[in-house]
C-alpha cells in the first residue's frame, strides 16, 4: 500500500469515526456532511469523495457496530438447548442491542430496509452471513432427525429471519414495550413456525 492509499484511507476512517459520534449524539436528520466534515477535520468533499450519500456514510459508519454485536451474540450461543432457545437467544441479543438507540436505529432501518442491495453493501452483507448461520442451524437440526428432510434450510432461516424483523419493527414502533415483551412476542410466532416444520420424536 503507497503513501497515498494510507491517507486515503486514515482520511475515510476520520470520517466514519466523526460520522459514528455524530449520528449516535444528534441522529441522521439532524446531521449533516459538514458536520461530520467539520468533526472529522476534513473538506465537505473529501467526504463527498469517500461516501456519495448521507445514507451510504450512516449505513457504514453504524455496520461496525452491528456486526461487533452479531459476532458477540453468536459467540455467547450455547450449547445444547431446542432450535426455538437458540434463535430467541440471538434474537434477544439483537433486541438489547438496537434497544440502546432506538431512534438512531429506527432511522438506519428506514433508510436501508427497501434500498437495492448494492446501495447498502454492509447491511446486505451482514444479512446474508446471519441467514447463513441460521440455516446451518436449522441443518444441524436435521441431520439430528429434528426437522423434517424436505425442509430447505435456507428457506427456514428466511421465514425465521422475517419473523424477527416484524419483531424489530415492533420494537421500534412501539416504544412502550420493553425488549423483554417484544421478545415474547417473537417467541410465540416463532415457536409456532417451528412446530410446523419440527418432526414429532417418539
Amino acid at each position: 500500500m503507497n503513501r497515498r492509499e494510507v491517507s486515503k484511507n486514515e482520511t475515510r476512517q476520520l470520517i466514519l469515526d466523526a460520522a459514528r459520534r455524530l449520528f449516535a449524539h444528534k441522529g441522521l436528520e439532524d446531521c449533516t456532511l459538514r458536520d461530520i466534515a467539520r468533526q472529522a477535520g476534513v473538506s465537505p468533499a473529501s467526504v463527498v469523495v469517500h461516501f456519495k450519500s448521507k445514507t451510504a456514510l450512516f449505513e457504514a459508519a453504524l455496520h461496525r457496530d452491528i456486526d461487533r454485536a452479531v459476532a458477540a451474540v453468536i459467540a455467547s450461543l450455547p450449547e445444547g438447548g431446542t432450535l426455538l432457545d437458540r434463535v430467541m437467544h440471538l434474537s434477544r441479543g439483537f433486541l438489547r442491542f438496537y434497544d440502546q438507540n432506538r431512534n438512531l436505529y429506527r432511522a438506519l432501518l428506514r433508510q436501508t430496509i427497501f434500498e437495492p442491495v448494492g446501495e447498502t453493501p454492509g447491511i446486505t452483507g451482514l444479512t446474508e452471513r446471519y441467514l447463513q448461520f441460521l440455516a446451518g442451524l436449522v441443518e444441524a437440526d436435521q441431520s439430528r432427525g429434528l426437522i423434517h428432510p424436505d425442509v430447505d434450510p435456507a428457506l427456514a432461516a428466511g421465514a425465521i429471519f422475517s419473523l424477527y424483523l416484524g419483531a424489530l419493527i415492533l420494537l421500534f414502533r412501539q416504544p412502550e414495550m420493553t425488549v423483554d415483551q417484544v421478545a415474547e412476542v417473537l417467541a410465540a410466532m416463532t415457536g409456532q413456525y417451528l412446530q410446523g416444520i419440527t418432526r414429532s420424536v417418539n
